[in-house]
């Protein structure tokens, strides 16, 4: 199993700050603290609280995800509209309200809905301003409504304007909030103890300078209080909430390489308590008893953490979604809590690539109180397409609210309402493992982390539950091996060598296999003792389209595999590497094969190799059985099917056949394929998401488990993957 160097990720701040989750973390840095009272239970338009009447308790795990109950059109055809930050759904009476601004004519509605997502009315609501707007955003409070929205009076100048809804939804105020010459932005709303408050940016089009915040009377609509939050950092769109004694307030600032900062807000104004998030964006904050959630993207990932009343973290921010597709960008997550859990909803946009495109994704995951991430569940089709989820605790079920095949040709769009709940146990035609499947991650023995300047790495499994590595440094190519418990038993520099890559390591009697692959694109092959010095080195023929090659030992010696000329080729060394047979072409496949790998069944030696397909954009898996000497036995055959970027093939023999593993798009998923004795694929491949995210990774098979290996910042991070 090779790892090659991936992009790394700054840790920047002191270790005290940070949580590492997978070997990597986000730092968040407190601002100045002073004695807070802990977030209480937040008010109904803030989320769900823990305990509501007539209530079922969660249940106490939900490892395997959510599954959809039922769904329903809660907007009678319409969809909305597409540049709305973020969807409003909050608890209304028994029920939930959902506001949103229709795409078709750009009216907005409010529709109320049973607690199954049905909707008992859709109404539009009647600004009294009839200017054009935008932005429509909601907050709920037993049977009223109060939405903010964007209005505009020139093409350079906008406002941000409130109108309190009744039961019926008929307008008992409307305000006009801080009027300025320039134009102000995407508002975000909440409600307080006695006043609503709004937070919004502004500044001269197109660049915003600034985030205020006005708190108003709720049963005037009267401004009473205003405040400039930060000025000259372009904020992106903000978030408030109320924990039940103060507003929190969190937005991006693209100041430099960017932020997400967070303050506390009283209504005497900033009470000096916050944090900053570095990098990522569209900041969500919950308030929940446990303390003040936080989600935001970055990197291509959804991320959350949660601060305590003084800015601290108490769950240090982690990875809880990524997508397994290369060119997707999971965003703009929103959160709800059911006492226990999280669950934090997002969309996933693709972008034209030379990979292809795809149409938007609505996904769900379920995170518990410890940062674990269920498998996310896609909440449209799969010939479907999602946008801007919302969702909120019911007291019995998770309730989401997306945007389905909105503006997709032929389809006809709808706002869906779905009702989800935990699943408990894997379906009936899933596989569970034999044994206990740990699925959270343990960091490394120190002995296998890689320095800034690895170039890549090579993992082995030995069978006294052990490790061996490796690794390439600048120009030294060194050897590690460390025991069941993390101690480090050997380290050896081995002698240097410029342009060396893709090392493949291998276990041979009285030591070790080495190959790795030189500047003229050659195989070398070396013999390393127990004691980690390097004995003999033999060098192969190889050409510039050689990859990694993937050795085997059998009772003939060490057969080697590698691309060459259009083939894969084997040659067969003795346990000294010595050459005993010179390489010669053992399989033909249709496309140029990449990185290859070795592994000893129970009828010999099994071949597997990454190939192109005949779309430019894909690779597969094939596979070909050979003797022990390397010599071919039948044809070779398809493995898997279609998927971009396969790398780091890795086999292993089992009792009756064969498992394979490989690394999907960017190592973003686990490819996983069981054959039997003859190469015949027995079972069709496992796709096992990966939260490492962006970077470089291995998949090693040990037996039944799969272990997933990666680079993520400066860590080499080890975890056993469960099949979903």
């Amino acid at each position: 199993m090779t790892i090659s160097q991936g992009k790394r990720l700054s840790l920047g701040l002191p270790a005290a700050l940070m949580g590492l989750w997978l070997g990597c973390g986000t730092p968040i840095v407190p601002t100045k603290s002073e004695p807070v009272p802990a977030p209480t239970t937040p008010e109904p338009d803030q989320g769900p609280t823990p305990s509501v009447p007539g209530a079922e308790a969660p249940p106490a795990s939900c490892a395997h995800g959510l599954e959809a109950r039922a769904s329903v059109d809660v907007a009678r055809g319409a969809s909305a509209f597409f540049y709305e930050d973020r969807p409003s759904l909050g608890r209304l009476d028994a029920g939930a309200g959902y506001v949103y601004l229709d795409h078709d004519n750009q009216g907005a509605f409010v529709a109320r809905l049973e607690a199954s997502g049905a909707a008992k009315s859709v109404r539009e609501i009647v600004f009294p301003d009839k200017h054009e707007r935008s932005h429509v955003v909601g907050a709920f409070r037993g049977s009223d409504v109060v939405v903010a929205s964007v209005v505009y009076h020139a093409q350079q100048e906008a406002d941000i304007e409130l109108v309190r809804l009744d039961a019926q939804d008929r307008p008992l105020w409307s305000a006009r909030v801080d009027p300025s010459p320039r134009l102000d932005g995407t508002p975000a709303i909440a409600w307080g103890k006695d006043e609503i408050a709004v937070a919004w940016t502004r500044g001269p089009y197109p660049m915003h300078e600034s985030v205020r915040v006005a708190l108003v009377d709720a049963n005037t609509g009267k401004v009473k209080r205003t405040f400039e939050l930060s000025t000259g950092e372009n904020p992106g769109v903000p978030s408030i909430v109320w924990d039940g004694e103060a507003y929190w307030v969190g937005w991006h600032s693209r100041e430099t390489r960017g932020t997400i900062e967070i303050r506390r807000l009283t209504e005497n104004g900033l009470s000096g308590v916050g944090a900053t998030l570095q990098g990522g964006v569209n900041p969500f904050l919950l308030p929940t008893p446990t303390g003040l959630a936080v989600a935001w993207d970055q990197d291509h990932k959804i991320w959350l953490a949660v601060l305590d009343a003084a800015g601290h973290p108490k769950l240090a921010p982690r990875v809880v979604a990524t997508h397994p597709d290369p060119i997707a960008s999971p965003r703009k997550p929103v959160l709800a809590w059911d006492g226990v859990r999280f669950a934090v909803a997002y969309e996933a946009h693709f972008h034209a690539s030379v990979i292809v495109a795809r149409d938007p994704e609505a996904l769900i995951a379920v995170v518990d109180p410890n940062g674990g991430a269920a498998p996310p569940l896609p909440l449209h089709d799969k010939d479907s397409s999602g946008e801007m989820p919302a969702v909120l605790w019911t007291g019995k079920e998770w309730l989401v609210v997306y945007n389905r095949d909105r503006l997709q040709k032929g389809k006809k769009p709808e706002v869906v309402a779905a009702r989800l709940a935990c699943r408990e146990a894997p379906a009936p035609s899933e596989t569970t493992p034999a044994g206990p499947c740990d699925a959270r991650t343990r960091p490394a023995p120190e002995a296998l982390r890689l320095q800034p300047n690895t170039g890549a790495a090579s993992v082995l499994s030995l069978d006294d539950g052990g490790w061996a590595a490796l690794r390439l440094e600048k120009e030294e190519m060194i050897f590690v091996r460390v025991d069941r418990e993390g101690k480090t038993t050997t380290r050896a520099v081995l002698p240097a060598a410029a342009g060396r890559r893709e090392p493949t390591l291998a276990r041979v009697p009285g030591g070790f296999a080495a190959a790795w692959i030189d500047e003229q694109g050659g195989v070398e092959v070396g013999r390393i003792d127990e004691a980690g010095a390097m004995r003999k080195t033999t060098r192969l023929p190889g050409d510039p389209m050689t990859s990694r090659p993937g050795l085997a030992w059998t009772s003939k010696g060490l057969v080697v595999a590698y691309a060459r000329g259009g083939a894969v080729v084997t040659a067969l060394l003795d346990g000294a590497a010595r050459i005993v047979s010179q390489p010669a072409p053992a399989a033909r496949f249709p496309f140029q094969p990449g990185d290859c790998a070795l592994g000893h069944g129970p009828k010999g030696l099994l071949v597997a190799c990454v190939t192109g397909t005949e779309r430019t954009e894909t690779s597969v898996i094939r596979v070909a059985r050979l003797d022990d000497t390397g010599k071919a036995i039948g044809a070779p055959s398809l493995a898997s099917g279609p998927y971009a970027l396969l790398r780091n093939p890795s086999v292993i023999g089992t009792a009756d056949g064969f498992l394979i593993a490989a690394t999907g798009p960017f190592a973003r998923e686990v490819i996983t394929i069981e054959l039997g004795p003859n190469g015949e694929v027995r079972r069709p491949e496992r796709k096992l998401l990966s939260s490492y995210g962006y970077g470089a990774f291995g998949a090693a098979v040990t037996g039944k488990d799969i272990v997933v290996f990666g680079i993520d910042g400066q860590t080499l991070a080890e975890r056993t993957v469960c099949p979903e």
